[in-house]
């Protein structure tokens, strides 16, 4: 497998209004193995963006499984950042058809 991004998320948390992201399961991309995952908040996603850190989500998966999903941005409306997929610059944090957890 060739390397997707530096971090790779499989799950969300969002919020109960279901605009913003509470919380992620990433994994780390080790050329060719995805990492064991870890739960961090969305400032830690949003700060690793803002910084260069290349982010992916993944679907349906096992450790041997995995299926590349999309290439997540982040980006500032109103003087707040967003997390999303697509290129849409709305106030609402969007990572397409992940599991919740």
């Amino acid at each position: 497998m060739v390397k997707w991004a530096e971090y790779l998320i499989s799950e969300v948390r969002y919020s109960p209004d279901h605009k913003r992201i509470l919380q992620v399961k990433q994994h780390k991309d080790l050329d060719g193995e995805v990492s064991e995952g870890e739960i961090v908040e969305r400032d830690v996603v949003s700060s690793n963006i803002k910084k260069g850190t290349t982010y992916m989500t993944i679907h349906n998966g096992s450790s041997a499984t995995w299926k590349r999903g999309d290439m997540v941005r982040a980006f500032a409306v109103d003087g707040d950042y967003y997390i999303r997929v697509d290129k849409n610059k709305v106030n609402l944090d969007n990572l397409g058809m992940l599991n919740e957890f």
